[in-house]
């Protein structure tokens, strides 16, 4: 690798490890389930967290694809660093180009996930994933953990009472403060009381 691709590599790297980008990669990953463009858009209305989501991952491939499509960066090095997750994406974009008219909305991230998809298959094939362990040797499931503020309120229905969490509205009161020191006598003060 030449010191120009390293240095290439590592602002790529240093864009795609900033907290907003890694948040979109993990929700595309491992939360984003969409088939269908209307559905998308009813869930994820633009301006919502996961419809920005949904773009910052597509710019970010997008910005990938025309590296590569330009001879900046080399495909396969792309491909062992990121995921291109043009499969899971394509109906949304698909719908999204019907609907903007803009036939070549994000053109490089569909070329760069359809080569990505040529690379990963025979990659895939010689990969042995490890067996799910059997049923009896798993652990036993830990409690539920109570529900946050932010779930309780969004479980909390109107006109239905939510019972209060034990302790809750209890406020202890605060300490005492300490009694100040006396405060030390000058010599003058100390003769007059005498």
């Amino acid at each position: 690798m030449k010191p120009q691709d390293v240095d290439v590599l590592l602002r790529i790297m240093q864009i795609a490890d900033a907290p907003q980008n890694l948040d979109a990669m993990q929700y595309v990953i491992f939360q984003f389930d969409f088939k269908d463009y209307e559905q998308f858009i009813l869930e994820c209305p633009p301006g919502s967290i996961r419809f920005n989501n949904f773009l910052r991952v597509a710019v970010f491939c997008d910005n990938l694809g025309v590296l590569v499509d330009g001879g900046g960066v080399d495909p396969e090095t792309v491909f062992e660093l990121y995921p291109i997750p043009w499969s899971k994406m394509e109906p949304i974009v698909m719908g999204m180009r019907r609907e903007l008219t803009w036939p070549d909305l994000f053109d490089y991230f569909e070329r760069l996930g359809k080569q990505y998809q040529k690379w990963w298959e025979p990659k895939a094939k010689k990969i042995k994933l490890p067996e799910a362990p059997k049923p009896e040797a798993r652990p036993a499931m830990r409690p539920a953990a109570r529900p946050t503020l932010v779930q309780a309120t969004r479980l909390a229905r109107p006109g239905i009472p939510v019972a209060a969490r034990p302790g809750a509205g209890v406020v202890k009161p605060a300490a005492k403060p300490a009694p100040k020191p006396a405060a030390k006598r000058s010599k003058k003060a100390a003769k007059k009381k005498r």
